[in-house]
Parts: structure tokens; sequence; C-alpha cells
């Protein structure tokens, strides 16, 4: 690969499906950058400490697994604590990680998504971050965006914006309980025109959380790379993200992009051997789709 790209990994939801394997992976990768986008664990600081202990440049986006508990109970657990302590600055929620190789500007927005139109548990953002409102939560997004190096973002979340999804198959359409409609976070939608509006170039979106294979209808796959405009989406929950293949062998589902001055080059959906090195690397179909920004009237 050519010195002058840089290599962003992505690690979908990972469910505890993490390996001795992945973590070589990820160690000997080279990447500037891996992104993970949570659901590490069932609010489990074991396997948080894991990833935190991973010896390459990272950035992780808790998801709603990783604080179940917590918001089950409306109130943050001893194990969130941990889990958050363990990770420190790599937990980028809301805030920014700027990666100079690739000349572009890795932004985090809200951490623990559940999906839909609700926080789910307000007290828990209101006891970490104080703030109680989908449109609170939006500033701080863009606030972070502020403080980005470059103009060129990449916004790393556990579950997509509203606004790309209609239908129960596509990237963050609902596919449970009574299926279709858009399952995307109100917050990540109201910050990125005003993002926007900043003068930044929001170049791509990483979040996972709506899975590969729909509850319904059961055994469809999901839409999980779109192309708006001049933005990238891409869902990377291939769930689980371990399978074995037709030669017995335990494989790895990762993505990684190749970036150069702040554009995306390339994206390939890769399967990673047990000795750590690629097994195969295809360029995933991007299906284009108009992003549709929502009122800020709703307040979710």
């Amino acid at each position: 690969m050519s010195k002058d790209v840089a290599t962003l990994t992505i690690v979908g939801d990972v469910h505890r499906n993490w390996s001795t394997q992945d973590h070589r992976f990820v160690e000997q990768s080279g990447s500037a950058l891996t992104l993970f986008v949570g659901d590490l664990g069932d609010e489990d600081p074991a396997i948080v400490r894991e990833v935190a202990g991973i010896a390459a440049p990272k950035a992780v986006m808790l998801g709603n697994h990783d604080a179940w508990q917590s918001c089950s109970n409306k109130k943050v657990t001893d194990a969130l604590h941990d889990s958050l302590e363990a990770l420190g600055d790599d937990h980028l929620a809301y805030g920014v990680r700027d990666v100079h190789e690739a000349r572009v500007s890795v932004v985090g927005a809200r951490p623990f998504s559940w999906g839909g139109p609700s926080l789910r548990a307000a007290e828990v953002y209101d006891e970490l971050y104080g703030f109680h409102t989908m449109r609170q939560s939006a500033v701080l997004i863009v606030e972070a965006a502020r403080r980005a190096a470059y103009q060129d973002l990449v916004v790393l979340a556990h579950n997509g914006p509203l606004g790309l999804s209609d239908r129960s198959d596509e990237i963050y359409g609902k596919d449970f309980g009574k299926p279709g409609g858009d399952w995307g976070d109100r917050d990540l939608a109201i910050a990125i025109p005003r993002i926007r509006d900043l003068g930044f170039r929001i170049r791509a979106i990483v979040a996972g959380h709506m899975h590969h294979r729909l509850v319904h209808p059961r055994g469809a796959e999901r839409i999980r790379f779109v192309r708006s405009g001049n933005m990238l989406v891409v869902n990377p929950a291939v769930v689980p993200r371990h399978r074995t293949s037709n030669a017995g062998e335990n494989l790895s589902y990762f993505v990684r992009m190749q970036w150069r001055e702040g554009a995306c080059t390339g994206v390939e959906e890769l399967w990673v051997g047990e000795d750590a090195t690629v097994r195969s690397a295809l360029p995933p179909r991007f299906v284009e789709r108009e992003w549709l920004a929502p009122g800020e009237g709703q307040e979710g």
C-alpha cells in the first residue's frame, strides 16, 4: 500500500466475539486508527479491558449492551464506571481524534444508543455527560466537531442517523416489533447539518447496532453500505462476526477503509484467518440514498 494512503480498520458489534487472532490482527495491521462501534459485551468490564489493552491506536464508542444494566435501572453501575475508566480517552463519546496520516478527524457521537426516538435512560446521560434531551446531545456532538483539526470528518457512533431508512431492510430500518420505519438517532441527524454549516465535510459515518440479518423478515439481510451525496455510511454489524470456513478455519470480520488527504479512496470487507492474516478482501456495493434531515421540532 502506498505510503501516502492511511488505513482505518473498523470492528463491528462484538457481542463477546473477540479472539486472540482479532487482537493480533489489529495490532499488526498498521492502521492509523481502529474504530470500534460498540456492544463489546453485556456491561462487561473484562472484555472492555481486553480491547483497552490493544497496543495500537483505537477509538471506541460503547453501545447499548455495554450499558445494559445502567440503562435498564436508570443509574450508572460500577461496571459501567469501570469500563469507562479502562478505556479512558479511547472512549470517543463527544470527543475528537485527529488522524494526521489520513488528514481526517474522527468525531464521537452519543454512546449507549438503543436507536429510535428515545434516549432510553436520560438519567444515565445526565449523570455522565450533563444532558437529558436529544437536542442537548446534538449540541455536544457539534461541539466535538468544532475541536477537529481537519475539515474532513468521520463520525463514529453506535447507531446511525435518522433520515436514511424507511424499510426494515435499510441501513438503520426497524426490523423488530412492528417492522418498518426509521430507527436512526435523532440527535446525530440534528448535528449533521449544523456541522456542515460550520464548513466541515462529513466524509463518512461509521455506526453499527442494527445487525446484518433481520428479525423480520427472518433470514433477509440488511443494506449496510450507503452513499448519500459525498457522505459514505458504513454499518459493520455482521453478527456474529466470527464464522467457520469450509476448510474448518475460524474467520473474523472487519471493514477496512483507505484514506488519502481527507478523502476515502477505498472500502473493503475483510475475513481474517487464525494466523491474523487476511483471507479475503472484497469491496462492498454502496447503495445510493438521499439523506433526509429531520426537523428539530420533535424532542424524542
